[in-house]
């Protein structure tokens, strides 16, 4: 567990905020089963990724004691040296700690709400992502084996479920929690691991800054997350407006189907595979898309990433993709996909009937919306 712990610190840099109650506290209790007799108090500053020795003491006869001083309330670390650790907040003058380390997930706290009731968020957020991963691993696992179409899209959708668990754990305690340092802490806890996604991360930075007045941090935490969704904005598509690369493929019948052979109309060249659970849940709009515009000028060329042509042309007939399809069948060893510069897919560039690549990553209705506003 203090791997977890000391992962989730390194990645989140924790909160530090104004405390209804600051000034010098005092963390004191019992270690039994120290595999030292050293024992540290550390600050977790929201700015920092490094944590912040506050005091250090010498465990005697199982009894510790350790003193700090803040102006803010904030998140901190008890160390135990070649031991655990475990998280605090000191929303009072003296909080207690008794802590077993060879049950060290029993530990308790006393006198810290706040600190009291952040542990047992981790026990529930642990608990939910176990869930989580034995759906994934399974999910995984079906995948490896060529497990049937039906099988993997109710595995897939089991582990979104939990994920979904996940996420509403963390949520639940944003909203619920006395402690704007704890709350800040799961916010950004959730925004960094990307559980909670950007829009709702500032929905609940708005409420919380509005719950706990004057705590400038969710300012501070705000403009990080302006400044990383500008870092994180997608990049222009390396290829538009450029001549699409020639792709020259053999087909399900086996013929060599050049993408140069769709000249004079609009192509979507659409790059998926058989065994990609979000492609298969795309291409109903792809179909929509393609049945709406087929009369005027357009068409798609498919591009599997499979390795098999059974489950390939299994796929195509079950999703009634009616057009043209070809593939080399090397998966993403496919020198197409360099050459057309992704990484995952469904992936698609829209062609204009000179060659010319037009749109990318087109898809649900921002398919549907292009193809309308070119297809007059």
């Amino acid at each position: 567990m203090k791997k977890i712990l000391i992962v989730l610190f390194a990645v989140v840099a924790m909160a530090s905020c104004k405390s209804k109650e600051h000034g010098a506290f005092i963390v004191s209790g019992k270690i039994s089963n120290a595999p030292s007799d050293k024992v540290y108090l550390e600050e977790l500053p929201f700015d920092g990724l490094q944590p912040i020795i506050v005091d250090s003491a010498t465990i005697k006869n199982g009894l510790f004691e350790l003193k700090g001083m803040a102006q803010e309330e904030g998140i901190y670390s008890l160390s135990i040296q070649n031991g655990p650790a475990l998280l605090l907040v000191n929303d009072s003058k003296n909080i207690k700690i008794d802590v077993d380390i060879n049950k060290f997930k029993s530990y308790k706290t006393e006198g810290s709400p706040a600190s009291t009731s952040l542990h047992q968020y981790y026990e529930n957020y642990f608990n939910q992502y176990q869930a989580a991963r034995v759906q994934y691993a399974l999910l995984d696992s079906l995948k490896k084996k060529n497990a049937s179409d039906s099988l993997i899209v109710v595995s897939d959708l089991q582990f979104k479920r939990e994920w979904d668990k996940l996420k509403e754990v963390m949520v639940n305690y944003v909203s619920s929690t006395s402690s704007p340092a704890a709350c800040l802490h799961v916010l950004a806890t959730g925004y960094s691991e990307r559980i909670i996604n950007v829009d709702e991360t500032k929905k609940l930075i708005l409420a919380a800054a509005a719950k706990f007045k004057g705590y400038q941090n969710f300012e501070t935490f705000q403009d990080k997350i302006t400044a990383r969704g500008k870092a994180d904005a997608p990049k222009p598509y390396a290829l538009l407006n450029q001549q699409a690369p020639e792709i020259a493929l053999p087909s399900l019948n086996g013929d060599t189907v050049k993408l140069s052979s769709y000249k004079g109309k609009y192509v979507l060249v659409d790059f998926w595979a058989s065994w990609c659970s979000p492609c298969r849940q795309e291409n109903p709009n792809v179909v929509a898309a393609y049945n709406k515009f087929k009369d005027k000028n357009f068409t798609i060329l498919g591009v599997s990433l499979d390795d098999t042509k059974k489950d390939w042309e299994k796929a195509v007939k079950q999703d009634s993709l009616t057009w043209t399809h070809i593939s080399d069948f090397k998966r993403f060893e496919s020198p197409l996909v360099e050459i057309y510069h992704f990484n995952a897919i469904p992936f698609n560039v829209l062609v204009d009937p000179t060659g010319k690549i037009i749109a990318a990553e087109l898809r649900g209705e921002a398919l549907e919306k292009k193809l309308a506003e070119i297809l007059k």
